[in-house]
């Protein structure tokens, strides 16, 4: 047996999207539809319309490994946007006071909306657009990465960590914010950010595989996928197969691959979401084969 696929973000961008798919990420990487924005915070530069100034005096940020170290400074977008929105985002908090993630003005003035490390030894779900809401969250969700997620609606606030909600607050809608992450205090372990991605993501969109080679003719077998497909989204996957390194008229039509034999294969991937905070997100992809021995008919091990 044997086994072609995509989990990088070199597979998937050595693919096609279409203008309302994109592969973001790098490890793990996602092919998710596009979201109003998304930044990564990789370097060596700030991602176009993001901001950093110091908070604490002499506070600064800058990148290492592959993510940004906030250390005494605020981070943000320059544009205030109104609610309906879903924030989400990638971050190490550090067990110590001050450390915010989520939507504000600037963290000093209302309104804002957040995750807040407040006192330092628990995370907090917190808004203040009127009167301050604090609500400890279960868990210990420091010195490593997680995924944040915030749902800003017209009444209530969600907040989620690694796809389980932790808090609902229901609250009056509040005026414009922008996304905005801030560290406080200056020395000592920092906040660190890998990503943010903020909706609306648009309906539908289109992902098209590089070709993927066996080698040799074989016959494929099956085909595993690792995806989220959150509530009100679908992703649904068709392949072709082929003979030549560059599908042509001999290949085959888009459809199931079961039992077929050819040496390259290629898949397709139609994301789309009925609700425009969520995107379904695909993360690896794997086609199964067994080899075929085309002079005896018969088949052999890979």
């Amino acid at each position: 047996m044997g086994e072609v696929g995509d989990s990088s973000a070199a597979d998937f961008r050595s693919g096609a999207t279409d203008a309302a798919v994109t592969v973001v990420g790098v490890a793990p990487a996602e092919v998710i539809l596009a979201p109003a924005f998304c930044a990564e915070f990789t370097g060596p530069e700030l991602p176009p319309g993001w901001f950093a100034r110091p908070w604490a005096e002499g506070g600064t940020v800058y990148f290492d490994n592959g993510r940004l170290v906030i250390d005494g400074a605020l981070v943000g977008h320059q544009t205030l946007i109104s609610g309906g929105r879903a924030l989400e985002l990638s971050a190490t908090f550090a067990e110590r006071p001050d450390q915010h993630a989520g939507f504000g003005f600037d963290y000093v003035n209302v309104p804002w909306c957040m995750f807040s490390t407040k006192w330092g030894r628990r995370l907090y779900a917190r808004t203040n657009f009127t009167l301050v809401e604090d609500k400890k969250l279960p868990g210990d969700w420091f010195g490593t990465p997680h995924r944040y997620r915030i749902d800003w609606r017209f009444l209530y606030v969600d907040f989620a960590v690694d796809g389980e909600r932790l808090a609902h607050l229901l609250v009056p809608m509040p005026p414009a914010m922008r996304p905005l992450v801030g560290n406080k205090r200056r020395g000592g372990p920092p906040l660190l950010l890998d990503w943010v991605r903020m909706s609306p993501y648009p309906p539908a969109g289109r992902f098209t595989s590089r070709v993927l080679d066996a080698g040799a003719a074989v016959e494929w077998t099956d085909v595993v996928r690792a995806a989220d497909v959150p509530d009100g989204t679908s992703l649904d996957l068709q392949w072709r197969w082929g003979d030549t390194p560059t599908p042509d008229r001999s290949w085959s039509r888009w459809a199931v691959l079961r039992g077929r034999s050819s040496r390259y294969a290629q898949y397709r991937a139609a994301l789309a979401t009925a609700d425009p905070a969520s995107t379904p997100a695909l993360r690896a992809v794997t086609l199964r084969y067994r080899s075929l021995d085309r002079s005896s008919g018969s088949y052999g091990s890979a």
